[in-house]
């Protein structure tokens, strides 16, 4: 048998020394990992155009004192976490803005439509929800502020396409009447 020139005490050390360079290299490899996560961009978010603002008229007309509601979207926004181990982007979406009650609103919460709409940047949409926003006029006054928060939405992580290759895009759901008032209005301005 050759003799390597090693005792067992030194094969010991340099055992001990690899497995600590083992767990060094772990630990900077988990130090990496949450360095790239936190460089990698969450999806982009954006209101539709032309769905950013609702007016709901009580069904007798479109005069001033047929409205409902008015409602408008100012801004919407993202944060995201991503999972490597399986290949999901953890996205929260929030948007705020502000509604005001018309002469003919009976109630005091009125829900509108709104939808959340995942698409691949200047591309296709993945996938579009629906969803109503309680706009909540019981304290008495006729305008509020209104915010929703969409927690832990998922989107697909897959080298190299990271988050972003989406964007969100929110907006009212508006019927063909509420389109085309839109547009009247956009026009008399």
């Amino acid at each position: 048998m050759a003799h390597l020139g090693m005792t067992a005490k030194t094969a010991l050390k340099i055992m001990g020394f690899s497995t600590f360079l083992g767990l060094a290299a772990c630990g900077a490899s988990v130090q990496a990992e949450n360095e790239m996560k936190q460089r990698l961009p969450c999806p982009g978010a954006g209101i539709l155009g032309s769905t950013e603002k609702v007016t709901v008229f009580n069904g007798a007309g479109q005069d001033i004192t047929d409205v409902v509601v008015t409602a408008e979207i100012e801004r919407v926004v993202t944060s995201c976490e991503y999972d490597f181990d399986d290949g999901i982007i953890y996205v929260d979406v929030a948007y705020r803005g502000i509604a005001e009650a018309g002469p003919a609103a009976t109630s005091p919460t009125i829900n509108v439509p709104v939808f959340l709409a995942l698409t691949e940047v200047n591309r296709s949409v993945l996938r579009k929800d629906v969803e109503p926003i309680v706009l909540d006029f019981s304290a008495g006054g006729r305008r509020t502020d209104f915010v929703k928060v969409i927690e832990g939405a998922r989107v697909p992580y897959v080298p190299p396409f990271d988050g972003a290759a989406y964007e969100y895009l929110v907006g009212f759901q508006l019927t063909p009447d509420q389109v085309a008032y839109n547009k009247a209005q956009k026009a008399d301005r």
